[in-house]
């Protein structure tokens, strides 16, 4: 026999209680001598010497060799029969029992008389009746035949003897009787029913008739069903499911959290919102995807975020807004662990990058589950439902699956033909008012008491409930945890928590997508490797680290870019250009007249005065149609030469070289007009002129 012993080895045995759990609380009431278990798995065991005396002795039993017993007609033992008492069926532990204690009698009368003496005293006791009570009833049993009432014999007490001094008292037990379990059309049955499709019985036994061999009958639907019936529940899925959701129906381990402190160990995960929200672009219906940072001693959701979609910035948002303390959210800080699952959004370069990935820059050590087992990660699957879900349904525009399906219809066609109709929705809820909704959640989840943390008093009731989450943390608190040894300022979490990666130093300039910075400071590192990191929403600007983790400088966007020849130069040459042109169209005008006239021989014969003025005022109307003509011409072909660029960069130049027009009071044609003004309401338009006001500041600063 071994002598440490898990709570899983132990539940069930005699003196012992039937769950693991029950007897992991147990050992804790009774102070067991326990041990940490190594290797996989981990958990305690306990101590042989800790246990009561009725486990040890089944204990002892259950470790004993197996004997191989020869076939005795009379004590119906059968060859090579595990005759282990924890394996017993009740009718073999009743007759077990009644040997037993027949043997037991037999043993002090052999220690007063001897053996001849002592089976003769009970085999005439039994026959005569004159033994007690119980242990007449124990003759009835002890024999285990069937018909009419037996007594003992000589020869049942010697086998019996004999059995004992060979194999041992376990040895008494009779043999299970053994039968054919599953019939012979048992696994043409199972082929077609354990399979993942999930068929009933009886489409399963139609499938099977179509494959039953001759000479074997078909069984009736109740054979199958009794039959099924007796298969045990594991198997009865096996092959009908697969995955997570067979390895659901097995035994798993729990992870005891009870030994950590807060800001140990987070759990986080992204989340499909389930209701309708106005997208903050295009404002149509859509799910963003919420995110939350749980910490697993506590169960506080220490932070969270809200995105367009699952991305690796939103999880990097999340551990930032985990990270942040101030006086609207007075706890947070770095955690030691991060245990996630698998996502594209957990698992991306910027995340877990070992030198510019953010958990390596926080000290957070990352930790992925395995793929398809989400019971590792319990926590914070269940907190998507008293969190995400239950927020989603204080919203109209509630897309889960308690919501009604005929209600989801009607909301979902009303929100398409305000779309129609309107471009907007106000059944949808705003971004903004969507992230103030998910605080909400989040506050309210924090303050709710938690089945997964102690019971307490509370002062309002009187009655025992759950701590809240934020209970929990005040009992932390209060236990000797330093919530400051974890925390830092908000300067410290602006740094961290940029998004960076790896680039080439190149004649003092670093390239990040398309886009090029340049600092002087940078022609230092030419040719070398450094860590910029960015802004997301503000692309004018880039911090740059050395190796080292130093700030070297903040890089500008296309900050060397300057001018071919200076402006002055080139406003010179416009200007010269422009009365060149003048000149020569002033020719060709004075050309088109005299091509209009004709040649005209001078001769001395007058014309009348009247005939001459008539032919001043065509000539005057002539160049007055041609200057219009010519007008008509040049709008047209500014109104075919105006395009509009495609890409946002190019619109915000369009749009600035209007914005110079208009303030210099120029007219702007029909289509250049309804540009500049509709361009000025985007998202795009905002942000690239916040960039703008940004870099100027940046440029006074320097």
């Amino acid at each position: 026999m071994k002598s440490w012993y898990q709570a899983s080895e132990l539940s069930g045995l005699a003196g012992m209680p039937a769950t693991q759990q029950a007897v992991t609380r147990r050992a804790k009431k009774e102070h067991w001598f326990a041990r940490y278990r190594e290797g996989q798995g981990g958990g305690k065991e306990y101590h042989l010497t800790s246990l009561p005396a009725e486990t040890q002795a089944a204990l002892h039993f259950k470790h004993a060799p197996a004997p191989a017993i020869s076939k005795d007609k009379e004590l119906g033992i059968k060859e090579k029969v595990d005759t282990r008492l924890t394996e017993l069926k009740g009718w073999q532990r009743k007759i077990f029992h009644a040997r037993l204690a027949l043997y037991r009698e037999f043993e002090q009368l052999q220690k007063l008389n001897g053996t001849n003496k002592a089976i003769e005293t009970m085999v005439t006791m039994a026959g005569n009746n004159e033994l007690p009570e119980t242990l007449m009833q124990c003759v009835a049993d002890a024999n285990a035949r069937k018909g009419e009432a037996r007594t003992l014999s000589r020869s049942l007490i010697l086998g019996w003897l004999r059995t004992v001094k060979r194999y041992g008292i376990t040895a008494l037990a009779p043999a299970a009787v053994e039968k054919q379990e599953a019939p012979e059309w048992a696994g043409l049955f199972i082929r077609h029913y354990n399979i993942p499709t999930g068929p009933t019985i009886p489409e399963a036994m139609e499938q099977m008739a179509k494959i039953l061999p001759e000479g074997m009958k078909m069984p009736s639907y109740h054979q199958v069903l009794r039959w099924h019936n007796k298969r045990s529940a594991l198997d009865q899925v096996k092959g009908r499911m697969t995955g997570a959701a067979y390895r659901s129906k097995k035994g798993h381990i729990k992870r005891d959290v009870s030994g950590y402190r807060p800001m140990a160990i987070a759990q986080c995960d992204g989340h499909s919102f389930k209701a309708y929200v106005a997208h903050p672009v295009h404002g149509r219906p859509f799910h963003p995807e919420v995110c939350a940072v749980i910490d697993m001693a506590s169960k506080v959701a220490m932070g969270w975020s809200a995105g367009l979609a699952e991305s690796a910035l939103t999880v990097a948002s999340a551990f930032r807004h985990a990270a942040m303390v101030n006086e609207d959210k007075p706890y947070g800080g770095i955690f030691e662990v991060a245990y996630t699952d698998g996502g594209a959004g957990n698992t991306a370069k910027i995340n877990i990058d070992d030198k510019t990935g953010l958990f390596a820059r926080i000290g957070t050590m990352f930790e992925k589950g395995r793929a398809g087992n989400p019971e590792g990660r319990g926590l914070i699957e269940v907190s998507n439902k008293p969190i995400w879900i239950r927020a989603a349904k204080r919203l109209s525009t509630c897309t889960a699956s308690t919501m009604d399906k005929g209600a989801k219809r009607n909301m979902y066609l009303a929100i398409q033909k305000d779309m129609k109709e309107k471009g907007m929705s106000d059944q949808l809820i705003s971004w903004r008012d969507f992230q103030k909704h998910c605080q909400d959640a989040i506050d309210d989840y924090n303050r709710r008491p938690h089945s997964a943390l102690p019971k307490i008093k509370d002062q309002e009731t009187g009655l025992k409930r759950h701590m809240s989450p934020l209970e929990c943390l005040a009992w932390h608190i209060a236990d000797g945890w330093d919530p400051k040894a974890c925390q830092i300022t908000e300067a410290e979490v602006e740094v961290l928590w940029l998004p960076r990666e790896t680039r080439t130093v190149r004649q003092a300039t670093v390239q990040l997508g398309n886009n090029h910075y340049f600092n002087r400071e940078l022609e230092h590192y030419d040719g070398r490797e450094v860590q910029v990191a960015y802004f997301p929403t503000d692309a004018s600007k880039v911090q740059v680290w050395d190796n080292e983790d130093r700030l070297i400088c903040y890089a500008l966007y296309e900050k060397n870019l300057v001018d071919f020849f200076p402006k002055a130069m080139m406003a010179k040459a416009a200007e010269q250009r422009s009365k060149r042109r003048a000149e020569i169209k002033k020719m060709n005008l004075q050309e088109i007249y005299d091509e209009e006239r004709g040649v005209i021989d001078i001769v001395s014969q007058p014309r009348p005065m009247a005939e001459i003025i008539s032919f001043q005022a065509k000539m005057e109307e002539r160049v007055t149609l041609d200057a219009a003509r010519s007008k008509l011409v040049e709008k047209m072909k500014t109104v075919q030469e105006f395009e509009i660029p495609h890409d946002d960069r190019g619109k915000y130049r369009l749009w600035q070289d209007l914005d110079k027009k208009m303030a210099r009071n120029e007219l702007l044609e029909e289509k250049a007009m309804r540009f500049y003004e509709a361009y000025r309401q985007t998202q795009s338009w905002r942000a690239f002129r916040k960039i703008e006001e940004q870099l100027g500041g940046a440029q006074q600063q320097a």
